[in-house]
């Protein structure tokens, strides 16, 4: 009997660097560090739709579980409470700092989430606007 080959299983992503990455707009990283990002809700959930279209959710759940991870390690009250050092984004955190970004991290990633669980669907028939191979700024109401 032949066995199908089975790929490896994907390595997790460490989400919390390239979401750092992305989420830099006010400067450049390797610049401000973790002061160049904008982690409001609407770039994390954009974030997760970059890295999964089809299941956004999983990756938000990641981003939270990977933030717990880092406060659980690298907190004040974590395994190694002298804080971390991030060199890839030029960033030294002290333990209070690893609190408040994880904290930061948790929340928005949990409000994103649910901006990507939402029903989009509103029930209505759809509106056809070409007609004709023209677009109509009225409905043919025959």
């Amino acid at each position: 009997m032949n066995r199908i080959p089975q790929l490896p299983a994907a390595h997790p992503q460490n989400h919390l660097e390239a979401l750092a990455k992305y989420c830099a707009t006010m400067c450049e990283i390797q610049c401000c560090g973790l002061d160049a990002c904008d982690f409001s809700p609407v770039h994390i959930a954009s974030y997760c739709l970059s890295r999964n279209v089809r299941y956004p959710s999983r990756v938000a759940t990641d981003i939270i579980e990977q933030a717990k991870t880092l406060k659980s390690n690298y907190g004040s009250n974590g395994a190694s409470a002298r804080g971390i050092t991030i060199a890839e984004i030029n960033e030294r955190m002290t333990g209070r700092r690893v609190d408040i970004l994880a904290d930061t991290l948790m929340r928005q990633a949990a409000i994103a989430k649910s901006i990507l669980e939402t029903d989009q669907a509103d029930k209505r028939d759809p509106v056809f606007v070409w007609q004709n191979g023209r677009g109509s700024g009225v409905l043919n109401e025959d």
